[in-house]
């Protein structure tokens, strides 16, 4: 392998790290400056766009970085995939933004009909949404460096432009429009090093394999995006109350999660063309790297729930605390089942197995909601910790199916990973203790924040972990190689 993947996990960490500073800073101004109930229409509205997004986006992405991965030292067979696979992204995205319109026209009016012809910009920047290629060939300096710029000119468009508390429309143009540019100039950059094979264009070769992709993303739809969905049907402000949580947790595990998406092509690498033995020493390693990052921000998290919501979106939206510290524990059990999904079945081309147990726990989850509704408690709460019961579910019967077909047993329960866990639990109880003793709202925070990072880095220092002396000793090389330059 000639590319670290210390390295890709590196960037991809740095490109994490910026779309966290710009939601936080660009979150913040945006819940608290628009309107309640136009913010819950863009929320309610945008909830629905996601549900065909990924329909248009037919599991190409997913398809494409295993795949690809698989064959990247074979530039013929790459242009040869990748062509077939933007043809088939441009009938999948063409088909469903007619129906997409039609549905809008059927279905809205005013307000809510604008955010939905806006965002059709969207459906139109997904047919150039080709980071897969880029993904597959590990090139993430220049996602980062990408990504980066384009976040930067975000943050500055939407503190221009949106500045009055109806501007809801303005912000869902810059979004769509932000999506566009970063989907084109991908597929600019792509296109200098892959080209097109169109004397091999065998579209129905891959359809069988993607709508199986296609139907495991849509069953997800079963699980948090069931919860939105159903909720603005009722209630769309409820659907803000679910959003605000689910997107802190969302923007904030994007670090772990980098991990997870840098990891798929090594292992989808390793699994087709080295041992078993290397496959699972990395797939451990790569799980307690995982747990190392997670854990911590969520129990933190946990910690400072209030505080978090009051700074990030006001008095208005403190019914979100409760539904922040369940989308913690919740978070938590996906990222155990993200390594499962992508790591373990994935690579293994299991999607078919994957898709019975997904969709057979998505319709407990659906009959759960159903249920709520009837007993009239269907609340942004409620819908948060069912989905996460169901979630637990799903886990046990993935790692099931992972131990006696696969004869593959990630090692979850670690001494490693009880350690980490041991110490982000810490922070509950070193919270209540600096709130009790009551220094005032920001020294309280500051206090609680120190006190648990030098908790969690000092045991961790002590006691030699090796993901924290990993990342010391590749920090010290660095500065030693540009001494020595």
């Amino acid at each position: 392998m000639k590319k670290s993947l210390f390295k890709n996990t590196i960037y991809k960490t740095l490109l994490s790290f910026v779309n966290i500073v710009v939601p936080i800073l660009v979150g913040p101004y945006v819940t608290q400056l628009l309107d309640v109930e136009l913010y819950g229409t863009y929320n309610a509205v945008y909830a629905d766009f996601q549900v065909f997004l990924t329909f248009a986006a037919f599991g190409i992405y997913i398809f494409g970085v295993r795949e690809i991965s698989k064959i990247r030292n074979d530039k013929k067979k790459v242009s040869e995939l990748f062509t077939n696979l933007f043809c088939i992204s441009i009938i999948s995205n063409v088909t469903v933004l007619l129906v997409y319109l039609l549905y809008a026209f059927i279905t809205s009016s005013g307000t809510a009909l604008l955010l939905y012809i806006i965002m059709t910009i969207q459906i139109v920047g997904n047919i150039f949404y080709i980071e897969f290629i880029n993904e597959a060939l590990e090139n993430y300096k220049f996602i980062t460096i990408k990504t980066t710029i384009i976040r930067i000119l975000y943050l500055v468009l939407v503190f221009l432009i949106v500045r009055k508390s109806e501007d809801v429309a303005l912000y869902a143009i810059i979004v769509s429009g932000i999506v566009f540019l970063n989907n084109i100039v991908s597929f600019i950059y792509a296109k200098k090093y892959i080209k097109f094979d169109l004397k091999n264009i065998k579209i129905k070769k891959y359809i069988p394999s993607l709508f199986t992709i296609l139907i495991i993303t849509n069953i997800e739809l079963l699980y948090s995006q069931l919860d939105r969905v159903m909720l603005g049907k009722f209630d769309e402000v409820a659907v803000t109350i679910y959003y605000i949580p689910y997107y802190i947790l969302y923007t904030l595990a994007s670090i772990p999660y980098s991990v997870i998406n840098v990891s798929i092509p090594r292992l989808s690498y390793l699994i087709a063309n080295d041992t078993k033995e290397n496959y699972l020493f990395s797939l451990n390693k790569i799980i307690s790297s995982v747990y190392f990052l997670m854990l911590p921000m969520c129990f933190g998290i946990i910690a400072l729930a209030y505080e978090i919501i009051y700074i990030y979106a006001g008095e208005n939206y403190l019914e979100c605390v409760s539904v922040l510290v369940i989308a913690c524990i919740y978070r938590i059990f996906l990222s155990t089942e993200s390594t499962l999904t992508h790591l373990v079945m994935y690579p293994h081309n299991k999607e078919k197995s994957l898709l019975k147990l997904s969709f057979s726990c998505g319709l407990v989850n659906l009959v759960i909601n159903i249920l709520l509704i009837v007993f009239k408690v269907f609340t942004p709460f409620t819908a948060m910790a069912t989905t996460m019961m169901v979630e637990v579910l799903l886990i046990i019967l993935e790692y099931r199916f992972a131990s006696k077909k696969l004869d593959v047993r990630p090692k979850y329960f670690s001494k490693q990973n009880i350690i980490y866990l041991v110490l982000s639990a810490l922070f509950i109880p070193i919270a209540l203790l600096v709130k009790a003793i009551n220094f005032g709202f920001a020294l309280n925070t500051i206090i609680i924040i120190v006190l648990c990072v030098a908790l969690y880095g000092g045991v961790l220092l002590l006691i030699k972990d090796e993901n924290v002396y990993l990342i010391i000793n590749k920090f010290l090389g660095k500065l030693r190689r540009k001494k020595n330059a």
